[in-house]
């Protein structure tokens, strides 16, 4: 994953999963924004969980309207992939985020926050087809972030897993329909 390592090399915690798409890796790209988190009959049910006690609550809509939300879009090479990244106190309430500008996510050091680097790369396989990688990692800005994010990354990992997975089956069944998009 190319494209992450120029965003965050070092990292504490990390999940990874991979998909077979049959459209060529500009075409996945280009679909992503527009898959509907909303088909898929769990992203909605972990989402609102997610936003118990938040002021903001998660909303199951297209992927690109969330990634717009809540992310910062760090780098992206054009038909191949994208990193999206966030700087927070992901285990609180509403996520802690913190407001920065694409530049200073490499350097921020803010006290209590960790910095999430989220990709999707696409690499070509065969004349038609693709492997689609969706790769997180966070690290931690200090030992205190070090200990709360462990805590949290133990008890949401397999429902993040479980997204990510999602993610990427709802981008394939996107990619395969013969029907163009919005």
């Amino acid at each position: 994953m190319e494209l992450i390592d120029a965003c965050l090399p070092a990292w504490e915690f990390r999940e990874r999963h991979t998909r077979r798409i049959a459209a060529a890796p500009a075409r996945a790209l280009e679909a992503l924004p527009g898959i509907d988190l909303a088909d898929s009959p769990v992203i909605g049910p972990l989402f609102a969980l997610r936003s118990l006690g938040s002021r903001e609550p998660l909303r199951a809509g297209l992927l690109g309207e969330f990634l717009d939300r809540a992310f910062v879009r760090l780098h992206e090479v054009p038909g191949r992939g994208v990193v999206f990244g966030a700087i927070g106190r992901f285990w609180s309430g509403g996520g802690g985020i913190v407001r920065f500008a694409p530049g200073d996510f490499a350097t921020d050091r803010s006290p209590g926050c960790a910095r999430l680097a989220w990709a999707f790369e696409f690499a070509a396989e065969g004349p038609s087809g693709c492997l689609a990688v969706t790769e997180t990692r966070i690290a931690c800005n200090d030992a205190a972030a070090r200990w709360r994010m462990r805590a949290y990354w133990l008890a949401i990992r397999p429902a993040s897993g479980l997204i990510r997975r999602e993610m990427l089956r709802l981008l394939a069944a996107r990619c395969s329909d013969p029907r163009p998009g919005p």
